[in-house]
Parts: structure tokens; C-alpha cells; sequence
């Protein structure tokens, strides 16, 4: 009997932090769970005080969790100088235990990681990291529900740390890389311990398990990431949040969207999956359907959103400032300068590290494939704009980009602002481009480039973009994943930076594309984040990629 009231009546679990009873709370007639701790050697040691501790630390972290999926604590007794935790008893089977028979379907995974990843952002939202996330700590009761255990070797922010040198606390195949190194837990650290847990719930093995403590430490740290075989929708998800670079790894919001939409049987929504819209092959126009989406007007700002840091517009791209799309450019593009215009309209225009709008050169060079009256139509709204309404809808425009070996859908009342596509362009840069938007001072603008060559698979050119996000700014965050393009190797980087041009950040969205023929392409929209136009551009890159043809297996003629 604990506490005068609970008395233990079978042991139900143990692990690393202690051993699980089943109990019945004489108080009330409920049955309950209790937590016995595991005493490291002698109970008055430094090593039992901290083992007392991290229990006493389990019930706050998790009584403080209002969720669903996080267990519910009931009492703290303390019995002969040991706290016992008391908790709700979940009745039914531990992940672990169900996936001894064999792995889950997707949709069944996402469901479990759903309730997961809100418990965790619920913990994270009282500035606790769980440390422990893994298939043994999930329960599977009844009606479906799922609850995250044993927040015993929780980190509590602003409290002092219970570890010591040389001590280390969790499961190791669960464990995120930057621990490993030594840096803190941190709520990307739970994440990427879910994307392991999530890789084994469809997979049915666990990606960094070794026979030796030694080799499971050298997979989790170095080991390249196996690519899910069986988790369908669910791969891009886990390929993300197992990204070694915690700043790559999705938030918490945005994984339960994954998942979420996995769970349901819909398309992931973007960056992971791939837009679903009308194939316009052979049509000059688009009147409004599935595919078309509705764009506002732009945004009357003075700055260009691209301006500023960036990678290069296409993989193997020299850092060298006023050549092109090359990377590494840092800041020299970022800011509306007279010096700056007149450098590009003389062919020194920085586009690698981000798009300059303050010039115009829609007329330069010809190749837009629009006549007078296509303009004067596509002004007044044609056949899909509503007479009278204030924002008709718009409609879509296919570009011949000849040069580029490309066919580019943009609205129709979207004009080129820049165009490099020469052949003088091509031997200074190693790139062809052309960027449209709605005038030059727009806001949002989308870019096609193509490039002469670079690194394969597209998964790499997308992560060698977000390296060079990163060295040019520290403050740049960027996602990527793997996806494809009418068959086409392809990824997409999602990026938010910092530019001093601009009162808010910027937002840019790239799809990199690699042919069959090993043809380069870049598809790049960049738009303020946090306003209006973010999502006037994230519909344009939709909608752009999904009628998007390039390379000449596509572009006929």
C-alpha cells in the first residue's frame, strides 16, 4: 500500500527510468498506473537524487500537458523517501509491442503520429521537450486513443539540467543527432525522434539500430537515412523530419498537416506533396477550373521580394558577384540602388542571390511569344474575367521560352521584368533566365532558369541551395523534400530569409528539376511572408508547377 491508498496489484512495464504497476486507488475503486523509480545503486547517492528528481520532474512536466495524448497524472506519493508517480492506466498495447507483429499501414502511422506530434506541441507550448519519444513510450488504448508516456527524463526550460558529464538519458536509436553532439534538447530533437518512430511504424524496422551502443551512435550521427520503402504518402514527411540539421526540420504545425492529410486519405499539402491540377498541354489559354487559382493584384511595395541573400539559381554555379545565377552572392543584390539599376541594365544584373526588380526588360531580347492583342486581351480579363467584377479571376497564359526550351505559364496580366537568355547570358553565367511579374516593382515574381549542369539527384541540388541559404544568412531557415515533375527528378526548398530592403521577410519557394536528357531547371517564386501576397505567391508556384513543361521531351517544336 503507497500512501495509505494505493495498493499495487501487478507489474505492468518496465524500462531504463523504472517499472509500471498496476494499482487500485482503495480512495475511490479506480484502477491507476503507478511509477516505481529505478534506484542507481545507493538510494542516498547523487545518482538517486537525481533519479528522485527526474521523477518528481515527470509528474510537473506532464501534469502541465493538456492534451488528449498525454497521459493524465493523478498524485505524487513519496514512500520511504521514493517519489511514486500516479497516473491514469491506459488500457491496451504499447506501440512496440504492436509493431513486434508487423508494420502499420500509412494512413494508420500518420493517425498515431497526428495525436503524437500534438501531444508534443502541447509540451512544447510549456517549454517542455519529452527527450524520450519512441514506440515503447506510446500506448494504444481503447476507441482508437493514443497517449505519450514518461516524461521522466523530460528537459524543463529554465531548469537546471539533471544530467552530468558522461551521463546520457534516452533511447539511442530515437535520439536527434544534436544531442549526440552535445548541444541541448530542443522541440526539433522531439521531432526528429518522431520521424524515426514514424519511419519504423511503416517500415517495421528502426533506421539507425545496430547490434553495438557504438555503431547505433555512428548511424544516428553520420549513417546515410535510408529512404522509406512502404510509407507512401507518408515519405517526404519522414525524410524531412529526419533532416541532420535541426533548422531543416518542419515545425510542429506543419507536421500535423502532414499528417493529418495522410490520415484522411488527401494529398499532402505543400511543400511535400505534388499539386494536382489540369494538364494544359496544347492550350494557349485557361479559363478558370481546378487548375487556375485566383491571384490579388500586387502589392504597391517598393522593394523587390527576391533582392537580397539567395542560392544560386542552379546547382555548380560559381560565387562570383555580377555573374548570373551563380551562388553565393550574399547581400550585394538586396537593396534598390541607382548604382545597382545601372549595373544591370548593362548586363551585370544579380539574380543568384535573389530576383532585382528595379529594372525593366520585358521588351529586351523579344522571345515572350505575346502579340499586341494578346496584351490588350489579356488586360481587359478575355473570355474568364467577369465584366464589372472587381477582381476577376484571372487567366493563365502559356510563354514559348524558346531559348530556355521551355513552355511558362503565368498570368496573363504577368509581364517579363528581367530576361538573361542570350547567348552572351549563357557564357558568362551558365544559365538561361527569365522572371515575370505583374510590373517591376512588384512584390511577388516567379523565375524559370536553366542551367548547363550540377549535382544529381535533384534532392542534393535542393540541399546544396539550402546550404547556400544558410552561409548567406544565418537567419535563413529552409525545408526541403524530394518530389517529381510529369516523371521528372525533382525537389522543392522552401525558404524564409531576412533581406534589409524589405519591412518583413521574405518567403522564397523553389522547384528544381533534372530531365531524363539531364536538363537543369529552376522554378523560383518569391514573395513577402506574413502578408497577403505570400499567398498570392504560394498559388502562383502551384499553379506555375503544375502547367509548367520543360526540356525538349516536353517542349515540342
Amino acid at each position: 500500500m503507497l500512501g495509505g491508498r494505493y495498493r499495487l496489484a501487478e507489474r505492468i512495464g518496465s524500462g531504463g527510468m523504472g517499472t509500471v504497476w498496476r494499482a487500485v486507488d482503495e480512495l475511490v475503486g479506480r484502477e491507476v498506473a503507478v511509477k516505481e523509480p529505478r534506484l542507481p545503486g545507493d538510494p542516498h547517492d547523487a545518482a538517486a537524487r537525481r533519479a528522485y528528481e527526474r521523477l518528481r520532474r515527470e509528474a510537473r512536466a506532464a501534469a502541465s500537458v493538456d492534451h488528449p495524448a498525454a497521459v493524465a497524472i493523478h498524485d505524487v506519493v513519496v514512500d520511504d523517501e521514493r517519489p511514486w508517480i500516479v497516473m491514469e492506466l491506459v488500457r491496451g498495447e504499447s506501440l512496440h509491442e504492436v509493431l513486434r507483429r508487423g508494420a502499420l499501414a500509412p494512413a494508420e502511422s500518420a493517425r498515431i503520429g497526428l495525436a503524437l506530434v500534438g501531444a508534443l506541441a502541447a509540451a512544447h507550448a510549456q517549454g517542455i521537450v519529452h527527450r524520450d519519444v519512441k514506440p515503447a513510450n506510446v500506448l494504444l488504448g481503447a476507441h482508437g486513443r493514443v497517449v505519450l508516456t514518461d516524461f521522466g527524463i523530460a528537459r524543463v526550460q529554465g531548469e537546471e539540467s539533471l544530467t552530468v558529464s558522461g551521463e546520457f538519458v534516452g533511447s539511442l536509436e530515437f535520439i536527434a543527432p544534436e544531442r549526440m553532439a552535445g548541444h541541448g534538447a530542443e522541440p526539433a530533437s522531439d521531432l526528429w525522434s518522431l520521424g524515426v518512430l514514424l519511419f519504423a511504424a511503416v517500415e517495421g524496422w528502426s533506421p539507425f539500430r545496430r547490434t553495438t551502443l557504438e555503431s547505433t551512435l555512428a548511424a544516428v550521427l553520420s549513417a546515410d537515412v535510408p529512404e522509406p520503402a512502404r510509407a507512401g504518402e507518408l515519405a517526404p514527411l519522414i525524410s524531412r523530419l529526419l533532416s541532420r540539421d535541426p533548422g531543416f526540420r518542419p515545425g510542429a504545425g506543419e507536421v500535423a498537416a502532414a499528417l493529418e492529410a495522410v490520415a484522411e486519405g488527401r494529398p499532402l499539402p505543400e511543400p511535400f506533396g505534388t499539386v494536382v491540377a489540369q494538364d494544359p498541354s496544347g492550350m494557349r489559354e485557361l479559363s478558370d477550373d481546378v487548375g487556375t487559382v485566383r491571384l490579388s493584384r500586387g502589392g504597391a511595395g517598393g522593394a523587390g521580394a527576391g533582392g537580397g541573400v539567395g542560392p544560386g539559381a542552379g546547382p555548380g554555379a560559381v560565387a562570383d558577384v555580377g555573374s548570373g545565377s551563380g551562388a553565393g552572392r550574399g547581400r550585394a543584390g538586396g537593396r534598390r540602388t541607382p548604382a545597382l539599376v545601372a549595373a544591370a541594365l548593362v548586363g551585370a544584373l544579380l539574380v543568384g542571390g535573389g530576383v532585382w526588380l528595379g529594372t525593366s526588360m520585358g521588351s529586351a531580347g523579344g522571345g515572350s511569344g505575346e502579340t499586341r492583342a494578346e496584351r490588350t486581351k489579356g488586360a481587359e480579363g478575355g473570355e474568364s474575367g467577369a465584366r464589372g467584377s472587381a477582381t476577376p479571376a484571372p487567366r493563365w497564359k502559356v510563354r514559348p521560352e524558346r531559348a530556355l526550351v521551355a513552355e511558362m505559364p503565368v498570368p496573363a496580366r504577368y509581364k517579363v521584368v528581367v530576361r538573361e537568355d542570350g547567348d552572351d547570358d549563357r557564357q558568362r553565367t551558365g544559365s538561361r533566365l527569365v522572371i515575370y511579374a505583374e510590373d517591376e516593382n512588384s512584390d511577388v515574381t516567379v523565375r524559370l532558369t536553366t542551367e548547363d549542369g550540377g549535382s544529381t539527384p535533384a534532392l542534393t541540388w535542393a540541399r546544396q541551395a539550402a546550404e547556400t541559404w544558410h552561409d548567406s544568412d544565418n537567419g535563413a531557415r529552409t525545408n526541403y523534400t524530394k518530389t517529381s515533375h510529369r516523371g521528372d527528378d525533382a525537389a522543392i526548398a522552401d525558404t524564409t530569409y531576412d533581406d534589409d530592403s524589405m519591412t518583413t521577410p521574405v518567403r522564397c519557394l523553389q522547384l528544381m528539376i533534372i530531365t531524363a536528357d539531364q536538363e537543369f531547371y529552376e522554378l523560383r517564386v518569391d514573395m513577402p511572408k506574413g502578408t497577403a501576397q505570400e499567398k498570392e505567391g504560394t498559388e502562383l508556384f502551384k499553379g506555375v508547377r503544375a502547367r509548367l513543361k520543360v526540356g525538349k521531351d516536353s517542349v515540342k517544336g
